[in-house]
């Protein structure tokens, strides 16, 4: 590896930790700039050159042929995950989640950072295929309850809401002539 390539991938690690240092502190926004900028410093890098001859279908992979690079990229991308969601930002969460995955289809983190995004934006569906995937590893995780519980209370606040758009419909009471 050249001294260039070193040097880039060594600011990128630096700004990844000044990204983690200002999670840890509740700054989210700066946080995720720090994050952005490991970014532009990591994305070309490759600690494989031959990875373009790599399977690109997650289907086809296995988690020893993911290289430690984009483990790096992948685990970025999920902390940017994570301060979108605790930004509110659920439709950023649920894009970084994806690029994290399509790093690293076998982060976990990732996964379920998607689910909880997905939840929040009400594909409740693609959320618990999610889920369900993730609890077969760890099931009596007390995250995944917690989530299952917020996929309850979306279904429940659908069905009132659909409740409340049909009760005029039916109760009307005249007939029209």
């Amino acid at each position: 590896m050249s001294d260039a390539t070193e040097e880039k991938r060594k600011e990128g690690f630096q700004f990844k930790d000044a990204g983690n240092n200002h999670f840890k502190a509740g700054d989210f926004e700066q946080a995720l700039k720090q994050y952005y900028y490991a970014l532009l410093h990591l994305r070309g890098l490759n600690d494989n050159p031959m990875g373009l001859s790599m399977a690109k279908d997650p289907q086809d992979m296995k988690e020893e042929d993911v290289t430690e690079h984009n483990k790096e990229l992948s685990n970025i991308y999920s902390n940017m995950a994570m301060c979108q969601m605790r930004l509110g930002k659920y439709d950023r969460v649920i894009s970084n989640a994806n690029e994290a995955l399509k790093s690293n289809p076998f982060n976990k983190k990732a996964k379920f950072k998607l689910a909880q995004g997905l939840i929040r934006e009400g594909s409740v569906v693609k959320a618990t295929n999610i889920l369900d995937e993730l609890e077969k590893d760890n099931p009596n995780d007390p995250a995944f309850a917690a989530e299952r519980r917020n996929i309850a209370l979306k279904d429940k606040e659908a069905d009132v809401k659909q409740r409340k758009d049909l009760a005029g419909m039916f109760s009307r009471g005249t007939i029209e002539k």
